[in-house]
């Protein structure tokens, strides 16, 4: 192995080749003069390099040094025993939309290698698991702002359609149509995957290599030295003014402006829904559709708003935030969380049509008899067209009663 007094006099990609050829880490040149540096002191220490069948057996990787102190303490307990169930619920939840109305599976289902991650030995982490996570990581990122940014606007759509429906009906009858909202469905795709790109620019993770020492078993009972790794996610400081824009930007039209604009439509719907006789304007299926948007809109905003205050420290703060202001951060994660298991339930509480189809669903999937099972799907699909023949005929009558008036409701 070549001395570090030899090896410092070459220039820097000599060095780095130095220590993809001895270690076979592949570092650039800081890194790898801190490597070289552990390794020759701990050589002078009379500590030798572990044989190849010793290292073999040895790990490859460790977690952070915070992995169990402080903050990071805190998100791993959140992400072993709060995230596990909540994510079950959504799950359940969103499959049963799936199979009932057919309705995206957005968000939350790229927590489950978090949650992995977190379950993992805190001594020995599992070493495919260890590199895969931290590769992935601002990917996993990337993806789940998307879906947050997306979920947002489109919780702001449907409002905005509510209050349309219940304030101007022929405005609404014209433009909240279902190309209309294909249209805007791949729009807002389209700007969040523009808007949260730079992210990828602007966070990076960093292979951290360290000499550790290990015991040898009797008869040896001596000490060799070995290599791990541990990762970090780190923010590049070239683009820390891009960093800044893109929280900014991102809590303005993700967070502040929708909530700000989900509110009064929330205050306008409830106005005319509570206070004007709207009669027989509205069929019980459409005041019913109205109050699972209102208390749809109602949690977002409750649940999903806090999340202002870590986008506001973030933007400000330059270096690692303290340790109430990122439990701060990871309770408004789990926060938004609860939010993406919410919709389900509310289906539930409101919906006599979706209860009842969602009875029969589940009565059918634990039925082991041929034909309970299609029995029960046929009921389900007979609630479901004859809800939806009551609808259409009530849809005719409204249609005729509106044309036949000179103003809005």
């Amino acid at each position: 192995m070549a001395n570090l007094s030899n090896v410092v006099n070459f220039n820097e990609e000599l060095v780095i080749r130095n220590c993809f050829l001895n270690y076979g880490k592949n570092l650039s040149f800081i890194p790898c003069l801190r490597l070289m540096m552990a390794v020759e002191k701990a050589e002078e220490w009379g500590v030798a390099e572990c044989g190849a069948d010793t290292a073999r057996s040895l790990p490859l990787y460790r977690h952070s040094i915070k992995f169990l102190t402080g903050c990071d303490y805190v998100e791993i307990l959140y992400l072993q025993y709060l995230v596990p169930p909540l994510m079950i619920l959504c799950f359940i939840g969103n499959m049963l939309n799936l199979l009932i109305y057919g309705l995206p599976l957005l968000r939350r289902l790229i927590k489950v290698i978090e949650v992995l991650h977190a379950s993992s030995p805190p001594l020995d982490p599992f070493d495919w698991l260890e590199p895969f996570f931290w590769s992935t990581k601002p990917y996993l990122m990337w993806i789940s702002n998307i879906s947050g940014t997306m979920s947002t606007w489109l919780t702001l759509m449907v409002t905005m359609e509510t209050v349309m429906c219940i304030m101007w009906p022929f405005v609404f009858r014209k433009y909240c149509t279902k190309r209309v909202t294909w249209i805007f469905l791949i729009l807002s795709l389209l700007a969040a995957t523009l808007l949260m790109s730079t992210l990828l620019m602007t966070v990076d993770v960093e292979e951290r290599i360290h000499v550790a020492n290990y015991t040898l078993p009797e008869p040896q009972d001596s000490t060799c030295w070995y290599l791990e790794s541990s990762f970090r996610l780190f923010n590049r400081p070239e683009f820390d003014f891009l960093r800044r824009i893109l929280i900014t930007t991102t809590m303005a039209v993700s967070i502040v402006l929708p909530t700000i604009a989900m509110l009064v439509c929330t205050i306008l719907i409830i106005k005319q829904f509570t206070f004007k006789n709207l009669g027989e304007a509205f069929s019980q299926r459409r005041k019913c559709v109205i109050r699972m948007t209102v208390a749809t809109t109602l949690l977002h905003l409750l649940l999903e708003g806090p999340a202002t205050i870590s986008h506001v420290v973030s933007a400000v703060e330059k270096t690692e935030v303290s340790y109430m202001m990122c439990v701060i951060n990871h309770s408004n994660n789990l926060l938004c969380l609860v939010n993406a298991t919410i919709p389900f339930f509310v289906f539930l509480m409101y919906n006599e049509q979706f209860r009842h189809m969602t009875v029969m669903y589940i009565k059918a999937l634990m039925q082991t008899d041929e034909t309970k099972r299609k029995a029960y799907f046929s009921q389900a699909g007979m609630r479901c067209s004859r809800m939806s023949r009551i609808e259409t005929e009530r849809s005719m009558v409204e249609h005729s009663r509106f044309a036949s008036r000179p103003s809005n409701v």
